[in-house]
């Protein structure tokens, strides 16, 4: 575990806006293979925006098909946008400056400064353009309530003296149409995140005094503590994850009596981060019984067990099938399945078979699912799931 120093960076700003804390416990640095798979598609867009002028990057199939869905029509807003340009803020001296392009997170900033990296920066005039990408399926907040984008706007705003804000996020997972959302920060709203970066400046110290005083520091536990690089360490999630190996009847009963109308968000929150560290236990009891069986003490032991069963390849089974027994017999033997995501794919196949001018992926797909809609063969399934949603607020009488 390392201690982190100063102030949090943009991208940390949503989670220490939640709870200040994890700005100041120890944390556990995690790599995923999907955050490499995103850093490949990142400088692959880069790349593409700069230009030919642009250092080359090795781009793999995988990433050459996101790149190549995201048309013309869906980068316009990125069009002369500079790439990955950092800044910083000093809550003491109130000013801005920025510190270069491509840093990665080597900022270099002081204790007193917040720093973070824009993905994408346009300036027209007195109005700053700022874009973050998103490659993954997580959901993000709004730019609107997006504390990330919101410090990121406030600085590049101060940096290039502009009094507007024009904030968005580009939503590209692979497999999936790529769409937009944006908000937009008018000089007062600008004024307001200032302020909003200096309170939460003053919570992240309080934080850290107490740590330092080897006091408990206020701690709020909730969804975000899912991702939080402190949770190993944190001393309510610590806590959390002991009552549930002691008593976790206890746990469930205390759950159940929150459920009232006063309560019931808390208990969700509470709820969701106990099932979080429960599964974080089990992921290292797997980690462990992986090197080592566990013993349970009957003669049985718990760890991994291989098993192998035999894959058919649709694509290659189905000529054989056709060959040997026709087409109408086969077709007992295989399962037809195809979603929008596959006529994506297909649409990619069309495009780069079509002579002349191709049309657009969107354009092919829409055409695809209007001849399908048009033969019956598109239904509306309905599901049901549980998740937080906007709802909207009554009026005051």
């Amino acid at each position: 575990m390392r201690t982190p120093r100063g102030l949090p960076t943009a991208s940390r700003h949503q989670l220490a806006t939640a709870c200040a804390a994890s700005a100041v416990l120890p944390v556990v640095d995690s790599a995923w293979a999907s955050g490499g798979a995103g850093h490949d598609k990142h400088a692959a867009l880069a790349w593409r925006i700069v230009g030919p002028e642009a250092t080359p990057v090795a781009i793999d199939d995988a990433t050459a098909a996101w790149l190549d869905a995201l048309d013309d029509e869906t980068l316009a807003p990125l069009k002369g946008a500079a790439v990955e340009v950092a800044y910083a803020y000093d809550i003491t001296t109130d000013r801005v400056r920025c510190l270069g392009a491509n840093l990665g997170r080597n900022y270099g900033q002081s204790p007193s400064e917040f720093a973070g990296s824009a993905d994408y920066v346009r300036v027209e005039g007195a109005t700053v353009t700022v874009v973050d990408l998103k490659t993954g399926l997580s959901e993000v907040p709004h730019p609107s309530r997006n504390a990330q984008l919101r410090a990121l706007a406030f600085m590049v705003a101060r940096w290039h003296a502009a009094d507007v804000a024009r904030v968005g996020i580009l939503h590209a997972p692979e497999g999936r149409t790529p769409w937009w959302s944006w908000a937009t920060f008018d000089a007062f709203e600008l004024a307001t995140i200032g302020a909003e970066l200096r309170t939460l400046a003053e919570r992240v110290e309080f934080a850290r005094r107490d740590v330092e005083a080897g006091k408990t520091p206020r701690l709020v536990v909730g969804e975000h503590c899912n991702n939080c690089p402190a949770r190993f360490g944190c001393p309510a999630r610590v806590a959390m994850a002991q009552r549930l190996a002691g008593e976790p009847e206890a746990v469930v009963m205390d759950l159940k009596a929150m459920l009232t109308p006063e309560s019931a968000a808390l208990a969700l929150a509470r709820w969701k981060a106990a099932k979080k560290a429960v599964d974080e236990v089990g992921q290292a009891l797997h980690a462990y019984a992986k090197e080592s069986p566990i013993p349970l003490g009957d003669g049985r032991v718990w760890g991994p067990v291989e098993s192998q069963r035999e894959v058919i390849d649709a694509d290659r089974a189905w000529p054989v099938l056709v060959a040997k027994y026709g087409a109408n017999t086969a077709l007992k033997a295989m399962s037809l399945d195809t979603s929008k995501a596959g006529l994506e794919r297909m649409a990619r196949v069309v495009r780069g078979t079509a002579s002349g001018k191709a049309p657009t992926l969107k354009a092919i797909t829409a055409e695809a699912l209007d001849a399908l809609r048009a033969a019956g063969a598109v239904s509306t399934k309905t599901t049901t799931t549980y998740e937080e949603r906007q709802v909207a607020l009554p009026e005051p009488k």
